[in-house]
């Protein structure tokens, strides 16, 4: 959806953290506000993945 940096529209960037439920492993990913949203969505259906952190990056 959103780029690395998560420049997709005008819109704050923010940052998710995600964890694997079968390794573990945490990972990173960056999206505007909106895409964040619809990740949240798409991880809270996905009985793998949870989520650590979301938090608004500054500019």
């Amino acid at each position: 959806m959103c780029d690395r940096t998560g420049d997709c529209s005008n819109d704050d960037t923010c940052q998710l953290v995600l964890r694997n439920g079968h390794t573990g492993i945490e990972t990173t990913e960056y999206y505007c506000k909106a895409h964040l949203v619809v990740r949240i969505w798409e991880v809270e259906a996905d009985d793998d993945l949870e989520v650590v952190d979301a938090t608004k990056l500054w500019h």
